[in-house]
């Protein structure tokens, strides 16, 4: 049964001083960035100029800073955005230009005036196009639509090196289960992949929501069914295959977003307890990871390298790939040494 669904943090009560068109900016910019709390008034494109201005007035970190430097940057503009609010209305931004933010019915029910951070405004009108319009991924052949809150990869190296590893495994295609599922993707392949019985887990109510409805998408359905866990926490049997795509580098996880992006405290070592005792004796578990910890985090070191030398589990394989660079804004390819990988254990 899904819980309370994520969501932003409302205002019940309105906060902070007005701002309108008349307002300067980059004052209010200056007022955002030293704590105080601000309220749009008149139209959505003044909160746009605000927040512009906020970007202006922190500035970005400089090329080539550090993983410290960039994520102090991050946590500035988001404690300081985060303090600009505009009013909600029967399920609407009461703004003059404002658009309609699908969402805020399904996630609000019990509201119906409150306030609501715009950059929360900015990121549910963003969700609603991903969502409606869907994403296409080849590793698929079809469109994914996630839910509010749920992640969606933006990049699809690891699922096509998963997709490869897929393709050769020659064991059991019976139980399998796609831990901290997200959008499912790895749970579509695996259904692909011909696996009878496929169990999606997710700690987010939002990402089970989501995987919930993309098998409604389907006819017929895919042998997929969920459930909110922390992990492996209450799941009962064993399983050919278990499969996670963890998050690839430490940080401080605030948001169920967070949760795909950075891991915190004893992450690993509770997976590995919990899928040492559900994993069937001549199963696999499977990891889709990436050297970035490596290369942004070297005094943390390699979470599954670690597991291994406590013995529990054996390498069977692993398979690495070289990440394509991105563009730089004058067409150049940006060098880059990381590489996805995909880890294949057993028993010891």
């Amino acid at each position: 049964m899904v819980t309370t669904l994520y969501r932003p943090e409302p205002s019940l009560v309105r906060e902070g001083e007005p701002v309108d068109r008349g307002s300067s900016p980059r004052r209010a910019a200056l007022r955002l960035r030293d704590g105080d709390t601000l309220f749009v008034t008149d139209a959505w494109h003044t909160a746009l100029v605000v927040l512009r201005a906020l970007r202006e007035v922190l500035g970005e970190p400089p090329r080539g800073a550090d993983f410290p430097t960039r994520n102090a940057a991050r946590r500035a503009w988001l404690d300081a955005s985060a303090r600009l609010f505009v009013p909600v209305v029967d399920h609407q931004v009461a703004l003059s230009g404002a658009p309609h933010l699908h969402f805020l019915a399904e996630l609000y029910p019990e509201l119906d005036r409150f306030g609501l951070p715009f950059v929360a405004s900015l990121d549910l009108f963003n969700a609603w196009k991903k969502y409606a319009d869907g994403v296409h991924l080849a590793v698929l052949g079809h469109r994914i639509h996630p839910f509010y809150g749920t992640y969606a990869p933006t990049r699809t190296s690891h699922l096509e090196l998963f997709g490869t590893w897929l393709a050769q495994d020659s064991g059991p295609r019976g139980r399998a289960v796609d831990v901290g599922t997200g959008s499912g993707v790895l749970a579509l392949m695996l259904c692909r992949a011909g696996f009878a019985e496929v169990l999606a887990t997710d700690i987010s109510p939002n990402a089970v929501r989501s995987v919930e409805r993309e098998i409604a998408r389907h006819d017929p359905p895919p042998p997929i069914t969920t459930r909110q866990a922390d992990l492996l926490q209450g799941v009962e049997g064993l399983f050919d295959r278990i499969v996670f795509n963890p998050p690839w580098v430490q940080g401080v996880v605030e948001s169920p977003l967070d949760r795909a992006l950075v891991f915190d405290g004893d992450l690993f070592e509770r997976f590995f307890e919990q899928a040492l005792a559900r994993l069937a004796p001549d199963g696999r578990v499977v990891l889709v990871f990436s050297n970035v910890i490596e290369l942004v985090q070297p005094d943390v070191g390699h979470p599954i390298a670690a597991e291994l030398a406590r013995g529990r589990f054996r390498e069977v394989q692993v398979l690495r790939r070289r990440v394509q660079g991105t563009l730089t804004p004058d067409g150049k390819k940006r060098r880059t040494r990381e590489k996805v990988e995909v880890w294949e254990l057993a028993r010891a």
